[in-house]
């Protein structure tokens, strides 16, 4: 820790650190997500036929914005209380966004399988 007027205060190395470690594991949800907001519509209009409807466009916007603003919002937060805290923050909001990207795939899954249905029953 760097002693600084008396007070301590957290290493900005440190911090640095946690923040590079959360980026790279952040990236993989975002990029994933990505990927759906894009390949998605045309996916389902090309083998389907069929359209997304509203609903579907929302989910594919949120989970592309929530590992961004998690991420955000965590560094923020936990700028000023140090690597620890800091990581304990990401690490939150880490499993947070896993969790609510795993419920959206599912969303999406359920989806496809009734477009397949419908697919197949009318032809």
């Amino acid at each position: 820790m760097n002693q600084i007027d008396g007070n301590n205060r957290p290493s900005v190395f440190g911090r640095l650190a946690v923040l590079v470690v959360a980026g790279f594991l952040f990236a993989y949800p975002f990029w994933t997500a990505l990927g759906n907001l894009l390949n998605l519509p045309s996916y389902f209009e090309n083998q389907f036929g069929a359209s997304i409807d509203g609903v579907l466009w929302v989910l594919l916007i949120s989970g592309v914005a929530l590992p961004a603003f998690t991420f955000l919002g965590a560094s923020i937060v936990g700028w000023k209380r140090g690597a620890g805290s800091m990581a304990l923050l990401l690490t939150a909001g880490f499993a947070a966004v896993n969790a609510t990207a795993l419920s959206i795939l599912a969303f999406e899954k359920d989806i496809e399988l009734r477009l397949v249905i419908d697919f197949l029953t009318n032809g």
